[in-house]
């Protein structure tokens, strides 16, 4: 579990920003409340799948969201695509295997099997290492927008 300071403030302007009941909103994201309370009181950050869909309501970059960013551009993808199918097109854009990523990034390869036979999720921390190794960002490299840079 990672706490964030910056992603604690960011995320408690962006609610208080918002003309929603604090009350509503986990129902409006489509997250738990707990998840969302967490955030608001402790900083603390939650899975990936959530922090996309906070994300995707305020319409704002991963980044912004977790406080790394003071940038606030961000412009959705016209098609949303999935982590997978965005993986699959950067590991043949580089002309690499799975296996080559897996190998070059020091982690088991049998995540890359769990992702895409049992739709599992990576952490956010490895997202940010694969985004690394393909020069793009988490944001493109999850499917949210089409600019590799944002």
């Amino acid at each position: 579990m990672s706490i964030s300071n910056k992603f604690q403030i960011r995320i408690t302007d962006l609610v208080e920003d918002c003309e929603v009941n604090k009350s509503e909103l986990p129902k409006l994201i489509g997250v738990d409340y707990r998840s969302l309370a967490n955030a608001l009181n402790y900083g603390i950050i939650p899975t990936p799948r959530i922090l996309m869909r906070i994300a995707d309501y305020f319409n704002v970059s991963l980044k912004y969201l977790l406080g790394t960013s003071d940038d606030e551009y961000f412009i959705k993808a016209n098609i949303k695509t999935d982590f997978k199918t965005r993986f699959a097109l950067l590991c043949k854009e580089k002309n690499v295997t799975y296996y080559r990523v897996s190998k070059d990034l020091h982690f088991d390869n049998s995540y890359i099997t769990r992702w895409f036979n049992k739709n599992y999720f990576p952490s956010f921390e490895l997202l940010e290492l694969i985004s690394d190794y393909f020069d793009v960002s988490v944001d493109y490299l999850l499917g949210r927008t089409d600019d590799r840079t944002c």
